[in-house]
């Protein structure tokens, strides 16, 4: 699995964004999943549910990375 920094250092893409959102709509939200699907750290993953979803819609123990 590739580790990449947090998006504050490392931007998200528009293929990143698109590809997390067909995702999120086919299997919900579940960071780990993402993370597994695309190939990417925890934070990352993290990051880009918080950029679609919006931070309320994280997981409690994401909230608090």
């Amino acid at each position: 699995m590739g580790i990449r920094e947090r998006a504050s250092e490392v931007p998200l893409t528009t293929e990143e964004i698109q590809a997390a959102t067909a995702h999120l709509e086919k299997r919900g939200i579940c960071v780990a999943s993402l993370q597994r699907t695309m190939r990417i750290g925890w934070n990352r993953a993290a990051d880009l549910i918080e950029h679609i979803k919006g931070r309320n819609a994280l997981p409690a123990v994401a909230r608090n990375r």
